[in-house]
C-alpha cells in the first residue's frame, strides 16, 4: 500500500500540529510496512493507492483524486470553530445551509467533504461539529488521538528538581492568545515561562508580547531543542493555555505526559478533548480580574505529580489506528 501526504501549506510559511502530524506520520508508517511520499506536484507519474490531504485541499483535487481510482483520506483541524458556543454553531449551521442552498458555486466548493472517502480528527467534538454544521453521514468521520514519541514520553517522565514558574508552549500568536496570558501573568504575580516563536518577527502581535516579557513573572526563550524544552516541562509547577482552539494539541500532551497540573481556557477544545483528571483546571477567559484571579490560585498549590496527568499515546498508535482505516478504504 502507498501512501501520498498532500499538504497545501509549506512548512516554511507556518509551523505548527498539522507539520507535527504529517512528519510523525510519515516516519512511523513505513515502519509498519506502509510506503509514504509527499506530493509531488511537479510529477505527472507519482502514483499511489490513496491520496491522504492534511487540511482542505482543492475541491477539484478530491475529484481528480477519484478519477484516478485513489481513495481520498482528510486529516482536518476545526480547532477554534468547535469551540465556538451552542449557539454560534447553531447559527452557522444555519448559514452554510442557506447559501449552499442559494449560491451554487458556494455548495461546489464545500460537496467535496461527501466525496472524500474519509475524514479524520484529533478529537471527537470537532467531528461533531463538522458532522453539524455540513450535515455528513456518521460513517464518513474518524477520531485518531495525538500521539508522542515513546523518546519523548520517558524524557518527560524523568525525575527533576521543581522550579518557581508555569510554563506554556506554543506559537506566539493571537489564537493562542499569548498576550492575554502574559497580560495575567503579570497582574497575578505568577511567573509563567514561554517556549516558541511567532510565524514572523515582524508581526505586531508578537512585538505587543514582547513588550510585556520582564524576565520575571513574563519570560520567554524562544523557540528551543526538543531535549530542552522537555527539561522545561519537567522541571515546571504547572502548564497553561489560554488558547481560543486547539485540535488535541500536542504541547498540552506533553505537559501530561511531564505529569503537570493544566490550566487551560474553559472551551470545548480543553473541556471535551481530554480524559477526566483531577489536575485539569479550566477556566473562563471573557475578563482579565476573573483568569487573574484563578492562575494565581492554580500556581499557589500547583505541584507536578509522579504519573501522567491523563494517558497519553504513542505515535506508532495514532499510525496503527491510521492503517487500520487505510485497510477499511482498500477493501471496500
Amino acid at each position: 500500500m502507498k501512501v501520498i501526504f498532500s499538504h497545501n501549506l509549506p512548512f516554511s510559511l507556518a509551523h505548527g500540529g498539522m507539520q507535527t502530524l504529517i512528519e510523525s506520520l510519515m516516519r512511523e508508517l513505513p515502519l509498519l510496512g506502509i510506503e509514504v511520499e509527499p506530493e509531488r506536484w511537479w510529477d505527472p507519474n507519482q502514483t499511489c493507492d490513496i491520496m491522504h490531504f492534511v487540511q482542505r485541499p482543492h475541491p477539484g483535487n478530491v475529484r481528480l483524486a477519484k478519477q484516478k481510482g485513489r481513495k481520498t483520506v482528510m486529516s482536518e483541524s476545526f480547532d477554534v470553530v468547535a469551540s465556538e458556543s451552542k449557539y454560534r454553531l447553531f447559527m452557522r449551521t444555519c448559514a452554510t445551509r442557506a447559501a449552499r442552498a442559494l449560491i451554487p458555486s458556494f455548495d461546489k466548493r464545500l460537496s467535496f467533504y461527501c466525496e472524500l472517502d474519509a475524514i479524520v480528527y484529533n478529537v471527537p467534538h470537532e467531528w461533531d461539529a463538522v458532522r453539524q454544521i455540513y450535515h455528513l453521514p456518521s460513517e464518513k468521520g474518524f477520531v485518531v488521538p495525538i500521539g508522542l514519541e515513546p523518546a519523548a514520553i520517558e524524557a518527560l517522565a524523568a525525575a527533576q528538581s521543581e522550579c518557581n514558574y508555569l510554563v506554556s508552549v506554543g506559537t506566539i500568536c493571537p489564537r493562542k492568545n499569548s498576550v492575554l496570558l502574559a497580560t495575567c501573568a503579570k497582574k497575578a504575580g505568577v511567573p509563567v515561562l514561554f517556549v516558541g516563536k511567532p510565524f514572523s518577527e515582524d508581526d505586531p502581535y508578537y512585538q505587543q508580547f514582547l513588550a510585556l516579557v520582564d524576565d520575571k513573572y513574563v519570560q520567554f526563550v524562544g523557540y528551543v531543542p526538543e531535549a530542552k524544552k522537555h527539561e522545561i516541562l519537567r522541571g515546571a509547577r504547572g502548564f497553561a493555555l489560554l488558547s481560543e482552539g486547539e485540535s488535541g494539541c500536542f504541547a498540552v500532551y506533553e505537559a501530561a505526559a511531564a505529569g503537570l497540573p493544566l490550566f487551560l481556557s474553559e472551551l470545548p477544545w480543553a473541556a471535551k478533548a481530554y480524559p477526566p483528571s483531577e489536575r485539569l483546571h479550566l477556566v473562563p477567559i471573557r475578563t482579565v480580574s476573573g483568569i487573574v484571579d484563578r492562575l494565581r490560585k492554580f500556581y499557589a498549590t500547583a505541584h507536578r505529580g509522579q504519573t501522567m496527568t491523563f494517558p497519553v499515546r504513542t505515535q506508532a498508535d495514532a499510525a496503527k489506528m491510521y492503517i487500520n482505516l487505510y485497510e477499511k478504504l482498500m477493501s471496500r
